[in-house]
């Protein structure tokens, strides 16, 4: 089946009450005031998101390193239009869970870290310009068929891709965590060596 993009000018309340019933608008976004409604993640894809959400979560847990938060969206309340943008997870240092609003379900303010998983077709790529005018301290984009991961980070305003070191690994400051893609067996896989504790993963 092939997938198109289309625009719908005035979005039927039943419409949205539907999708909130399903759940199925937990990664529906509003840029700009125009209603994106995105379809249900592949298997491949959601098992990247949650094998690296679990990974993080116990990392950043044992070494207090801050929260992860799988709900919560970047709301760019200066927008005179409703704007946010649903990342797979997002990624707070300590020092900034107060950012954290009780019962609320967006981050007002750029996160030190936000992950997204590219799928084929889908609008990754054009949620960098909002994450860099949200001051957002890191990007990682994850392709979910090469493993390809591609980091920014926030430098002058700007986020900048970050270059690989010349053994080929990458590195969030964030996280404190490297990122390298390889071939093994016939499968890519997207390898992670945790910093501080020097252990190494496969997804």
């Amino acid at each position: 089946m092939t997938c198109m993009k289309a625009v719908i000018l005035d979005v039927p309340q039943h419409l949205l009450e539907q999708r909130r019933r399903t759940g199925a608008d937990r990664f529906d976004e509003i840029w700009g005031g125009v209603y994106h409604m995105g379809p249900p993640p592949s298997g491949s894809h959601q098992r990247i998101v949650d094998a690296l959400l679990v990974l993080f979560t116990n990392y950043a847990t044992r070494y207090h390193l801050g929260s992860l938060l799988s709900t919560h969206g970047v709301r760019d309340t200066r927008s005179q239009e409703e704007d946010y943008r649903i990342p797979e997870w997002l990624f707070l240092r300590a020092e900034h869970e107060d950012w954290l609003r009780s019962e609320a379900s967006f981050i007002d303010r750029g996160p030190d870290l936000v992950l997204e998983v590219r799928s084929p077709g889908d609008e990754t790529d054009e949620k960098v310009s909002f994450y860099e005018k949200m001051s957002v301290g890191e990007l990682l984009i994850v392709d979910r068929d090469s493993r390809m991961p591609d980091l920014f980070r926030l430098s002058g305003g700007k986020l900048t891709r970050v270059p690989a070191a010349a053994d080929g690994w990458v590195t969030s400051e964030a996280l404190q965590a490297s990122f390298q893609a390889s071939d093994r067996l016939g499968r890519r896989l997207l390898h992670v060596r945790l910093q501080l504790d020097g252990s190494e993963h496969a997804v």
